[in-house]
């Protein structure tokens, strides 16, 4: 069993770390600050590259426990890559007590949720190789576990932000003595009739003056004239009047 888990360990090591080989001393402190940083928020993947650089040795001073830790860390919020090797080290007691229910409650986990095939081939082969060591009674438990496991958040709780200051006044507010109730005024139930307004005079008429008349003039003699005038046209001895009479 110790050597089917280490060479899955082994694997997810290297894939882990293989950027990181041929890097300096100073910048692999640069780059697990920076990983620490992220993993201390709550970062899943932040946890599972510390936990690979603690077992590692890569920037940090090597410790299964430390590595463990990391590894547990990112497993509780549900990381397959991280619960896979958590299995692992709890099968092999590496960094951790060994426990079989433990390891089968990972890999069973790990099976039936992942989608990714490499995954799920190396959960098969831990529960194959722990069902051979383990009782059915064993069995039963790790799997009641596994269905009662839920993943939790690791990122630290947000802080509400303080209450505002509020200035204290040295000043004492003077006690309000309580004021006598006034009365009620009653209202009248006969209704106040207002005055009625006043009615306008009547407008003045106005007359126009007298126009002046003119004193009659006496009737003047008048002459009617009738005539009646026929014009004839034709020779150019034509305009004769005729018909003329005059009346004076």
């Amino acid at each position: 069993m110790k050597r089917a888990f280490s060479a899955i360990f082994c694997c997810a090591m290297l894939l882990a770390l293989s950027g990181a080989a041929n890097a300096d001393p100073a910048s692999d402190r640069d780059m697990a600050n920076r990983y620490l940083q992220a993993a201390r928020s709550g970062d899943d993947d932040a946890q599972f590259y510390v936990a690979a650089l603690y077992s590692a040795g890569v920037g940090v001073p090597r410790s299964d426990e430390e590595a463990f830790r990391w590894f547990a860390r990112a497993a509780d919020q549900g990381h397959s890559h991280a619960m896979l090797i958590v299995g692992g080290l709890y099968a092999i007691g590496r960094g951790v007590e060994k426990d079989n229910v433990k390891a089968y409650q990972y890999a069973y986990i790990v099976n039936s949720a992942t989608k990714v095939e490499e995954f799920r081939n190396g959960s098969r082969q831990l529960l194959g190789v722990l069902e051979s060591k383990m009782t059915p009674d064993e069995v039963s438990r790790a799997r009641a576990e596994a269905g009662r496991w839920r993943p939790v958040s690791n990122a630290p709780p947000q802080q509400p932000p303080p209450p505002p200051l509020r200035r204290a006044s040295t000043r004492r507010s003077p006690r309000r003595r309580p004021q006598p109730r006034r009365p009620r005024r009653r209202r009248s139930r006969t209704r106040s009739r207002r005055p009625r307004p006043t009615p306008l005079p009547a407008p003045i008429p106005m007359t126009s003056p007298p126009r002046r008349t003119r004193p009659a003039r006496p009737p003047r003699k008048t002459t009617s004239i009738a005539c009646s005038i026929r014009c004839r046209r034709g020779s150019a001895r034509d305009s004769v009047f005729k018909n003329l009479a005059f009346s004076l």
